[in-house]
């Protein structure tokens, strides 16, 4: 009971898989690479480190919108809504993101040479208590509506920490012909459309405009801006570049932000890259289930058939049959299967469908062994006294088969496909950890396989304990419940087990 509570277990897993997880398990930077699991912030070595955190508000309203003194500007508020599209950019889900803008109308003047001038400051508050993070995004909603000689026009973004230290996240010079970063209207913001700038500290342009050409090289600089607990103030900067001419601006700004990304997510925390385990973990089960039971159920199929034929027929088919059974079944299994996986790989096509022909290659080199087993009980069978009298009264030979013995060789049918899932299961989490890079389909193999090419040196990141140790407890776990459904059924079918 305990062994098919377990398998019900994950197979609930494998067909909920899109319901109880919250990510595509490919998605990366669903929160900082590297975060333990929410849980794991009990204990002390992991208190204090911060979640998935929203930390401006996103209606602009609510902001501290100050128009620059030597400017002819006019602001007001309107609503509209943002494209769905643009809404996973700034981490916000759909019912935070606000329907609230601020536009903004400035007549600019004309100069001899073209001149950066301010025209709004946005800046809001918040309280950070946890410890630094490793990364955080930022960035703004932006709406040009209309653009009369203007050179260009950009934001700059800043952070001022509880100290009083101000870091200039953005520089015009750098981003503005940047292909990473779009903050400026000559570098992407396209007229009458939302768009967004979208920046994060991951990337090198935002270092170095904060920190100097060093920053370029330096890993994890959250740890460097939000070193503080305490009030920070963060600042966003409307900025137009004249022209000869007098000019006009009129641009429209939504949702501000500033997320931080956690260095504590979800249920099993996230890989060197950001990708939530859990998500991974829960597909992952998909493919250990559909191989080990696809692959067994196949196998003892054709070893069923093939047993019962060549038991209960005698011949040359019955001892080609046996011949060939003996020649399979000292083929060695997983150096023929990764010799097979290497020649899939090399093939575009048949990759694709890689999970299906490691079912067939399982099913093929695997059936011998059921053949053997059933083969031998329907030999003894056949001296049945039921069966002489059920020849006697003219029964055929079919009616035999059907009625007297695959009846009595179900026990062991049953028995021998729950001994043969674990076996499927342990050798696709092998092959899956000897070709990690075969298939983009997230299995515990491959969480494994990643695990030990990135953990195990990862000493700063206390190697990723998180990683390996829950996919390789539940290919235990998953493999020991067949083995102990497959005992049970032993039992209840074998009369000498249950007569002891």
């Amino acid at each position: 009971m305990t062994g098919l509570g377990i398998i019900i277990f994950f197979s609930l897993l494998a067909i909920f898989a899109p319901y109880i997880t919250w990510n595509d398990p490919n998605t990366t930077f669903v929160a900082n690479p590297w975060a333990v699991p929410e849980w794991a912030t009990v204990f002390p070595p992991y208190q204090g480190l911060p979640p998935n955190l929203e930390l401006t508000s996103s209606n602009i309203a609510t902001w501290n919108n100050q128009i620059a003194s030597h400017s002819l500007v006019t602001t007001s508020i309107g609503t509209d809504q943002i494209p769905n599209s643009l809404v996973s950019i700034s981490r916000y889900s759909s019912d935070q993101v606000s329907d609230k803008y601020l536009e903004i109308n400035a007549s600019l003047p004309a100069t001899i040479f073209p001149q950066s001038v301010v025209i709004l400051n946005s800046s809001t508050t918040f309280n950070y208590n946890y410890k630094p993070p490793y990364n955080f995004y930022f960035g703004v909603f932006v709406f040009p509506v209309k653009v009369v000689n203007v050179t260009d026009f950009y934001f700059q973004f800043m952070l001022k920490n509880p100290s009083g230290k101000v870091y200039k996240l953005t520089n015009y010079l750098i981003m503005a012909t940047s292909p990473q970063e779009t903050i400026s209207y000559n570098n992407g913001l396209s007229l009458n459309k939302w768009d967004a700038v979208a920046l994060n500290t991951i990337l090198p342009d935002v270092n170095v405009a904060a920190l100097g050409p060093s920053g370029a090289g330096i890993p994890n600089t959250g740890l460097i801006y939000l070193n503080e607990t305490g009030q920070y103030t963060f600042t966003l900067q409307l900025v137009a570049v004249t022209s000869f001419n007098p000019g006009f601006l009129s641009v429209k700004i939504s949702n501000p932000y500033f997320f931080v990304l956690g260095r504590a997510y979800g249920l099993m925390g996230t890989d060197f890259e950001g990708k939530d385990l859990w998500s991974q973990f829960v597909y992952g089960s998909r493919i250990s289930m559909e191989v080990g039971i696809l692959a067994g159920v196949l196998s003892v199929l054709l070893g069923a058939f093939l047993g019962l034929f060549a038991g209960f027929f005698e011949g040359i088919l019955s001892e080609v049959t046996m011949r060939i059974t003996d020649i399979i079944l000292v083929i060695p299994f997983l150096p023929l299967a990764i010799v097979f996986v290497t020649v899939i790989t090399q093939n575009g096509f048949l990759a694709q469908s890689i999970y299906f022909w490691i079912i067939i290659l399982f099913a093929v080199l695997s059936w011998p062994g059921v053949t053997r087993v059933i083969r031998s009980q329907v030999l003894s069978l056949k001296q049945r006294g039921y069966i002489e009298a059920a020849r006697v009264l003219g029964a055929r030979n079919m009616y035999i088969l059907r009625r007297h013995l695959l009846p009595n060789v179900m026990g062991l049918v049953y028995a021998n496909l729950a001994l043969s899932v674990p076996g499927f299961i342990l050798t696709e989490a092998a092959l899956d950890f000897l070709f990690p890079g075969v298939s983009e389909t997230p299995t515990w193999g491959r969480m494994l396989s990643m695990a030990y090419e990135h953990a195990a040196s990862a000493t700063y990141y206390g190697y990723g304990w998180w990683w390996f140790i829950f996919p390789g407890i539940a290919i235990v776990i998953l493999s020991l419940s067949f083995v102990m459904l497959g005992y049970a059924l032993d039992e209840i079918f074998n009369p000498r087990l249950r007569g002891r």
